[in-house]
């Protein structure tokens, strides 16, 4: 059971280690020093975790203390060794200064808590489990010496002075950062956005021109009308065509509506967004308004009932609306915590959405320059 359990704790230790290790290069030293001082108490034996935790520390003493701990793992730590020499050297380190001056070491097994003793059922009293902190203090104690009896205890006032200035100091860092770094993320999200509209109003003023082409009227053929299809009677093709073509203009008649509403949204959020000074509070509620608007467009356009000839086009199109609607959601969950990820979500299911809808765009456009727009048949009741 006791080899099980420290198998544990060394793994447990490796994974913090890494993760340790990891926020020290990315300069995060408070992080670091909480996840490495947790790596020595669950494995005291580990040595790069001494060593890695003097690099995150401030205070001398402490640095010496981690130092002192891997050079009793690893007397021929060189490392180590040039670690002590610096401090030194530059007089931050006094010659009587022992390793039990470090915090891991200030509480003595005796000031632990102690956990009450339990009994098993056949009346046999056994030891309760000591906690990290026990183990911790009895692990150090056996790797350094005892301290020196020492009369200087005390440390001039302008040390804590000092540490306390560099604390206020970078604390301050912090809060001046943490803005500046939501608003490049706020920007950057409002650039994909607004770059995603743009292309999706290229996309529909090409539409119309497409339109404006097909509208226009057309010469007769030089060589007469052409032959009608030998499968279906010549009697009847002009009134199967007629009716054809019938459906798909109510069909095309019926979705104008709801993307001229689609239009105008996306209208309304580019002005809202594109204002200089703009806060993420207008940005989200316009955001909000625009996926109500494709909500209530992708309910009455699923409704329809498509022509076989633009079916395909008519499930391109839902599609595009679903992956705009996902692309929203995304876009209010980085307002709500500002995470980069989801900033790249939206983006990359808004670009998805331009692609879909955009090739559901050019077959109704294709569909609608094939409609006929001249007279009735000679073949026609009416």
């Amino acid at each position: 059971m006791i080899r099980s359990e420290i198998k544990a704790n060394e793994r447990e230790a490796a994974q913090l280690f890494v993760r340790g290790v990891a926020a020290a290069r990315g300069g995060q030293r408070r992080l670091a020093a909480v996840l490495l001082s947790r790596v020595v108490q669950l494995d005291p034996q580990h040595e790069m975790g001494w060593l890695w935790l003097s690099g995150v520390l401030d205070d001398p003493k402490e640095i010496a203390f981690c130092l002192h701990a891997a050079l009793a793992i690893n007397p021929h730590n060189e490392r180590a060794q040039r670690g002590l020499a610096w401090l030194k050297s530059r007089q931050l380190l006094r010659d009587d200064d022992t390793p039990l001056t470090a915090p891991f070491a200030r509480a003595a097994p005796a000031a632990l808590p102690v956990a009450p003793a339990a009994s098993s059922p056949d009346g046999e009293v056994r030891k309760a489990p000591m906690s990290w902190q026990a183990r911790a203090a009895q692990a150090l104690r056996r790797l350094i010496p005892a301290p020196a009896p020492s009369s200087d205890h005390t440390d001039s006032w302008w040390v804590g002075w000092r540490h306390s200035r560099q604390e206020m100091s970078r604390a301050r860092a912090l809060l001046w950062s943490m803005p500046v770094l939501l608003l490049l993320l706020t920007l950057a999200l409002n650039y994909a956005l607004r770059a995603a509209v743009e292309r999706n109003e290229a996309l529909i003023a090409a539409e119309l021109a497409q339109r404006a082409s097909a509208a226009e009227p057309q010469s007769p053929p030089v060589n007469g009308a052409e032959a009608p299809s030998p499968d279906i009677p010549a009697i009847l093709e002009p009134e199967l065509a007629a009716e054809r073509e019938a459906a798909t203009l109510a069909y095309l008649s019926r979705l104008e509506e709801p993307r001229a509403r689609l239009r105008g949204a996306i209208e309304s959020y580019r002005n809202a967004t594109s204002r200089p000074g703009g806060s993420s509070i207008v940005h989200a509620t316009s955001a909000q308004r625009l996926r109500d608007e494709i909500e209530q467009a992708y309910a009455v356009i699923a409704a329809l009932d498509p022509p076989e000839t633009l079916a395909e086009a008519h499930a391109l199109y839902l599609q595009g609306l679903e992956l705009e609607l996902t692309a929203l959601d995304h876009m209010l969950a980085f307002y709500r915590g500002f995470r980069a990820e989801d900033a790249n979500r939206a983006a990359l299911a808004m670009a998805d959405a331009a692609q879909r809808l955009g090739r559901a765009r050019q077959m109704f456009d294709r569909q609608q320059a094939e409609l006929s727009f001249g007279g009735p048949s000679p073949h026609s009741p009416r």
